[in-house]
């Protein structure tokens, strides 16, 4: 077994069966992104596996610092070399929230390709199916009201259009866009319902 079979039965022993279908996605993501980009695929390969890994056991707080100290002793108990070992930490504590301003540029390859990874899905449209589920758990179905789904439509509007202009990567937006045009046309033409301006009082 190699090391990335390895890390393969890690993962599938470690994440929630609900969350590895995520962690896949994102493997994909990365790896295709890393084609594409000329980044170290292996590198990134193994910061996917890892990036969510403390989640299950130490909740969703800062899990881009947890896991990347989990992937750490992981490989460092495997022999991998050092100085690869903290590219794939760096590209996992990155992968959280995007970096702006003038440290943005120097951002290496690997962890600008693992937020993108991470974020696609949410820059093709899952924030509003996200929107959505949060508002039908929030909400009864007696207290349901047009103003409680309209709210919920931008909050997912929004959520999809901040992840798409946060992307680092050119291939990233490509993937990206057509999803992420439809997402925004359907909510803006939901908003559009007079049933929707008159519960926001337009």
């Amino acid at each position: 077994m190699n090391l990335i079979e390895e890390i393969v039965t890690h993962a599938r022993n470690t994440y929630l069966a609900g969350d590895f279908p995520h962690i896949v996605e994102v493997v994909a993501y990365a790896r295709r992104l890393a084609r594409t980009t000329g980044a170290d695929e292996e590198i990134v390969t193994i910061a996917a596996y890892f990036h969510d890994i403390s989640r299950g056991t130490m909740g969703p707080e800062e899990h881009n610092v947890r896991s990347a100290e989990m992937a750490r002793e992981w490989l460092s108990q495997r022999g991998y070399p050092a100085e690869r070992i903290e590219r794939v930490a760096a590209a996992i504590v990155a992968h959280m929230r995007p970096t702006t301003g003038p440290e943005r540029e120097p951002l290496a390859i690997e962890s600008r390709i693992l937020y993108d990874a991470d974020k696609i899905s949410r820059a093709q449209g899952i924030g509003l199916l996200g929107a959505l589920v949060r508002l039908g758990q929030q909400t009864s179905w007696e207290e349901l009201g047009y103003a409680h789904l309209a709210a919920a439509i931008q909050e997912g509007r929004n959520v999809t259009e901040e992840a798409y202009h946060t992307l680092y990567t050119d291939a990233a937006r490509e993937l990206a866009g057509p999803g992420y045009l439809r997402t925004v046309e359907f909510c803006d033409q939901l908003l559009e319902l007079e049933v929707f301006k008159a519960a926001a009082g337009h």
